[in-house]
């Protein structure tokens, strides 16, 4: 594996730890990037960040299950992924098997 994929699988497992988001997705995108949502809203890292902050969002799980397509290229990269998450909104428990797409941009040489 290129140094370079090496270094895009280590943001999918930094973007899949929860626990990190807070300070992850601030330090690890664009000021561009924007997720959407399964309910086709669109939201800023420090939007989602902040979403992961909230006390109405408990994270139980969060977990990488299975990288499908992981490409490196001289200035971007595109991965497909699996994640597994359980958490609490609000109180209600969801389990949710969630299939992510991201679009890398290298800038310096990261």
């Amino acid at each position: 594996m290129s140094s370079d994929s090496q270094q895009l699988e280590a943001l999918l497992k930094g973007f899949a730890d929860r626990a990190q988001n807070k300070t992850f997705l601030p330090a690890n995108t664009t000021n561009n990037f924007l997720a959407i949502r399964p309910s086709g809203n669109p939201i800023t890292a420090e939007g989602l960040a902040a979403m992961y902050d909230s006390d109405d969002l408990v994270i139980e799980l969060s977990e990488l299950v299975k990288i499908h397509r992981l490409e490196a290229d001289s200035d971007w990269g595109f991965a497909a992924f699996t994640l597994k998450e359980a958490f609490r909104y609000k109180g209600d428990l969801n389990n949710d098997l969630s299939i992510f797409s991201l679009i890398f941009k290298k800038i310096d040489d990261t």
